[in-house]
């Protein structure tokens, strides 16, 4: 999968599986999980590693001049998948149902509906040089719209590294897809070949040249 409306799609359809409900019929046919699975899951990072992380992005986010709501919504967005991990190690036993994940996606859907959020604010008001850099000669080839998207995917990216290893528990059928996903996502090409899109936003792919994270400081 490719597209950010994609995931946002089966993590729906993942929340409704486990409410006892079918899947739609133009994703496939498979079914839900019914048995047991293993806790924690295996391959997810601990809450305490996953809120380091974004714990030092935020600080750059802080210390940038972008826009109040950019700010708001980035530091919402990080909170719900932190949380999400956290609800995951909530599950005490080592055997459960995947009734223990129905918090877990909670938060990481609400996390996708604010990334939705972002990118639609985004697109309305795209982001200028002055919320990038303190000074207009720090510009460099690259737009402003460019290093601001990147930022956004690298903090996207263990958002959806989590889901896919949910969707595995919730959607087994559909193993080969979520393997071909965490090889994509794992992949530093991943950024070039993802489009963040959204049901009112163009589709707007990283330029190949603009794949280095030094390349994105924001204050």
């Amino acid at each position: 999968m490719s597209k950010f409306t994609a995931y946002y799609e089966w993590t729906v359809t993942a929340r409704k599986c486990l409410d006892g409900e079918l899947p739609p019929r133009h994703l496939g046919e498979f079914s839900p999980w019914k048995g047991l699975i293993r806790y924690p899951l295996s391959g997810v990072e601990h809450s305490t590693r996953v809120d380091c992380f974004y714990r030092d992005l935020l600080d750059e986010v802080e210390r940038s001049g972008l826009h109040e709501k950019r700010k708001e919504l980035y530091k919402k967005f990080q909170n719900r998948v932190v949380n999400a991990h956290v609800a995951l190690e909530k599950h005490q036993s080592r055997l459960g149902t995947t009734s223990g994940l129905r918090a877990p996606l909670a938060h990481i859907n609400a996390a996708l509906k604010l990334i939705k959020e972002l990118k639609d604010f985004d697109d309305e008001h795209p982001v200028h040089w002055s919320e990038i850099f303190p000074t207009q000669d720090a510009q460099g080839k690259s737009s402003p719209d460019e290093r601001w998207l990147l930022f956004k995917l690298e903090s996207l990216r263990p958002c959806l590294v989590f889901l896919v290893r949910i969707f595995r528990r919730v959607l087994p059928d559909c193993s080969v897809m979520w393997d071909e996903c965490e090889k994509s996502l794992l992949r530093k090409e991943w950024m070039f070949q993802f489009i963040l899109d959204s049901p009112k936003s163009q589709e707007i792919p990283v330029p190949p040249h603009f794949l280095k994270r030094v390349d994105i400081p924001l204050g």
